[in-house]
């Protein structure tokens, strides 16, 4: 089985990139328009362990909070250079832990950018992100609580906290009408996809509306140890809990299989920017950690210099420093954007004139 969607109008299509064809034109004449979605860790630092973390090779490091000068005056800049949305999510941690989330939260609320927010889900600004965002997506990666205590390093009890604290956050925002999206997140792990289907019964039992689910980045030898036509099982199962209420999103477009999808060609990074709790500007989401790939640092420098680095001759050529080392690459989160541009606006197979 290998579909993704019942709907393909749905928030994880790669499709809905191409709305953005101004931005995607300037790319290709090299005359960027702002970021549409600036990534804002707040956090650097996790209160978690998870083993098959892309940042935990990075080991012990000192946590890092953005600071509230900070988080008062980046929602008015994004907004008035342009942005259209933020995700707040974290770099080897999690925005739960910052003590001002609830004021960066109704800041960028105020100044009309729509708000992500993922989390592992341990601690709970119920009110603020369920006024405030338009998803909350919660970093689950399991269905029991022994396959969390595995994938996640901490206590089997967490996990009856983290459904419980979404539990309480769904029936919050139903009495209140709040539109936000609740996701329970879950990777294709190794030591948890046989829970899959338990996962989704309970995601389903708890109010939350998308059941998202993607392989990891893992070594070919953690890879190795799921079984295919076992996973199959699970996720045909997850698919028939759908319905009107409950969607079931099993990703694979940005994939070779379970493997990451060798990319041609970097397009696709001047539609986002990443922005670091140490301050860092990158252009890649997924290389928060190469040498290669910084703008800029918005904390030292100044807010103002990375609006004055963007589209310039010094962009292009981190740009062009990311083609050059698309082998060290661990995944794509832009792997459908960089198709769908080379094949809608560089090849045109689309034929986007003829509507």
């Amino acid at each position: 089985m290998n579909r993704e969607w019942k709907s393909e109008i749905n928030p994880f299509n790669s499709m809905k990139v191409l709305a953005w064809q101004d931005h995607i034109r300037g790319i290709l004449n090299e005359d960027f328009l702002p970021p549409v979605v600036v990534n804002w860790d707040l956090v650097l630092g996790c209160n978690y362990k998870c083993p098959h973390c892309m940042w935990a090779k990075r080991g012990n490091i000192p946590h890092t909070k953005v600071p509230l000068e900070f988080i008062q005056r980046v929602p008015e800049f994004l907004h008035r250079w342009g942005v259209k949305g933020v995700c707040i999510a974290g770099e080897l941690g999690d925005p739960s832990l910052h003590p001002d989330l609830g004021v960066a939260l109704r800041l960028l609320h105020h100044w009309n950018l729509e708000v992500g927010y993922v989390s592992n889900g341990y601690e709970l600004n119920i009110e603020a992100v369920a006024h405030y965002c338009k998803f909350a997506g919660f970093s689950m990666d399991a269905g029991t609580p022994e396959s969390y205590a595995k994938v996640k390093g901490v206590g089997k009890d967490n996990f009856d906290r983290v459904v419980h604290y979404i539990n309480v956050f769904a029936s919050y925002a139903k009495s209140r009408n709040l539109p936000v999206a609740i996701g329970y997140k879950f990777l294709i792990l190794p030591n948890s996809y046989l829970t899959l289907y338990e996962g989704a019964k309970i995601a389903k039992t708890i109010g939350v509306r998308d059941f998202q689910v993607r392989p990891a980045d893992l070594p070919r030898t953690e890879i190795n140890k799921i079984d295919v036509g076992r996973l199959e099982e699970q996720l045909e199962k997850v698919h028939e809990l759908e319905t009107d209420d409950f969607h079931v999103y099993t990703v694979r477009h940005k994939f070779d299989g379970l493997k990451k999808k060798p990319q041609k060609h970097c397009w696709a990074t001047p539609l986002t920017s990443t922005w670091t709790a140490t301050g860092d500007v990158v252009l890649c989401v997924d290389l928060r950690d190469a040498g290669y790939n910084t703008l800029g640092n918005y904390l030292q420098a100044g807010l103002g210099t990375i609006r004055e680095r963007w589209g310039t001759r010094f962009h292009r050529e981190l740009i062009n420093g990311l083609n050059e080392n698309l082998g060290k690459c661990r995944r794509c989160t832009s792997s459908g954007h960089n198709s769908l541009i080379e094949e809608a606006f560089i090849v045109d197979n689309f034929d986007m004139r003829m509507i």
